[in-house]
C-alpha cells in the first residue's frame, strides 16, 4: 500500500436522528462538535435531523439556532396551515416557503457538505434516500409525520417521516461515503425501555377516573373558611387535581407513537450497522411538540456530547492527518 494511502484520513460522517422537537439538540451537539475540531465530511439527516443537516451544510446553523430559540407558541401556530386533504391536517406550504428561502432555493447537491435526507414511501414501505433535487422538498418531505403533515408527491411516490424506517440514518451516512459515523439519537434519551424482554405488569384500575382528594392541608385551609366557600373551594381543588393529566392530544398520540416506534427500530438497526458513537442526549422533559423549549434541547445536546468526548475523539483521532493537512 502507497504513503498516499496509508495516510488518507477516514471520512467523518453524522447521522441526525427524527424525533420533533427534541431535534433542536442537534444544535448543540453540532456546535459542540465544532468546538472539538470535529467537521463532518457527510451529513445524513432524518426528519428534525433534516432541518439541521441542511442548515449545517449551507452554513447557517447560526440562524437556525436564532430562529429555534426565537420561537413561541404563537409563532408556531403561525406556521400551521390547515387543509382538509387526504394524509394530513398540515399542508406544510409555509414550511415549505420558509425552508426555500433559508436556503436560498438549493438543490440538495449543490450544498457545501454533502448531504441525503431520508423518507419513507407510504405505499409500499420502502425506504428513499433523497440526494438529489429541491433541498426543501427533500426535507419536507422528510419531516412528513404520518396523520399530521400530508405526505409529500416525489416522483410519483408519496413520502412520508423517515422516522418510520430509519430513524437515525447511520446507513445512508456510510452509503454516502463516511468511514466514522457519529450519531445522535434523540429519542433513546426520552423513552426508557428498562427490560426489553417483558412487559410491565400493571393492575388494571376498576375506577378509571376516581374522584381526586385533595391534600389534608388544603381540606383544612377549606375548613376555616365561611360556610358559603368551603364546598366552592374544594370543588374548585378538585377541578384543578383532575385536570393535572387529561390524557394525551390527537397530535402527540400521532408523534409520540412514531417516537416509540422508532427508538425501537433505531435499537434493531444499531444491532446491525452501529454507528462509532451514538450520542443519545437526555431529553425526557421536552414533549415533541415543544420546539419553544430550544434553549433546554440544545444545552441537553451538548451535555451529552462533552459526556462522550473522550469517545468521539478516539473515534475520530484517525483523521488527525486531515487536520493537519488544514
Amino acid at each position: 500500500m502507497s504513503a498516499e494511502g496509508t495516510n488518507k484520513a477516514p471520512r467523518i460522517g453524522i447521522a441526525l436522528g427524527g424525533g420533533a422537537a427534541r431535534g433542536w439538540s442537534h444544535l448543540g451537539v453540532m456546535e459542540e462538535l465544532e468546538a472539538m475540531g470535529i467537521q463532518p465530511d457527510v451529513i445524513a439527516g432524518c426528519s428534525i435531523g433534516s432541518v439541521v443537516g441542511a442548515f449545517y451544510s449551507k452554513g447557517r446553523l447560526a440562524e437556525l439556532r436564532e430562529f429555534a430559540e426565537g420561537l413561541t407558541v404563537l409563532k408556531m401556530i403561525e406556521f400551521l396551515d390547515i387543509t382538509l386533504k387526504v394524509g394530513g391536517v398540515i399542508s406544510g406550504q409555509k414550511v415549505t416557503r420558509w425552508i426555500e428561502h433559508e436556503l436560498e432555493d438549493m438543490a440538495v447537491e449543490d450544498l457545501p457538505i454533502p448531504f441525503g435526507a431520508v423518507a419513507a414511501d407510504i405505499r409500499t414501505g420502502g425506504e428513499v434516500w433523497l440526494r438529489q433535487g429541491p433541498v426543501s422538498q427533500a426535507i419536507r418531505a422528510s419531516i412528513a409525520i404520518p396523520g399530521l403533515l400530508t405526505p409529500w408527491p416525489v416522483h410519483g411516490r408519496w413520502l412520508t417521516d423517515g422516522g418510520l424506517v430509519n430513524p437515525v440514518p447511520v446507513s445512508l451516512a456510510r452509503a454516502m461515503g463516511a468511514d466514522i459515523v457519529i450519531a445522535v439519537d434523540i429519542n433513546g434519551g426520552a423513552f426508557r425501555f428498562f427490560d426489553d424482554t417483558a412487559g410491565d405488569l400493571v393492575p388494571l384500575d376498576p375506577d378509571p377516573e376516581p374522584e381526586p382528594t385533595p391534600p389534608n392541608w388544603l381540606d383544612e385551609l377549606a375548613d376555616h373558611l365561611p360556610g358559603s366557600l368551603k364546598d366552592s373551594t374544594r370543588k374548585m381543588v378538585r377541578d384543578l387535581l383532575r385536570q393535572k393529566d387529561r390524557g394525551p392530544q390527537q397530535y402527540e398520540v400521532i408523534v409520540n407513537a412514531i417516537s416509540v416506534m422508532s427508538t425501537r427500530i433505531t435499537r434493531a438497526r444499531a444491532a446491525m450497522d452501529p454507528a462509532d458513537v451514538m450520542i443519545t442526549p437526555d431529553l425526557a422533559s421536552i414533549n415533541v411538540t415543544q420546539f419553544y423549549k430550544a434553549a433546554e434541547a440544545i444545552e441537553a445536546g451538548r451535555v451529552a456530547t462533552r459526556a462522550l468526548a473522550g469517545q468521539i475523539e478516539a473515534a475520530v483521532g484517525k483523521a488527525a492527518p486531515k487536520a493537519l493537512e488544514n
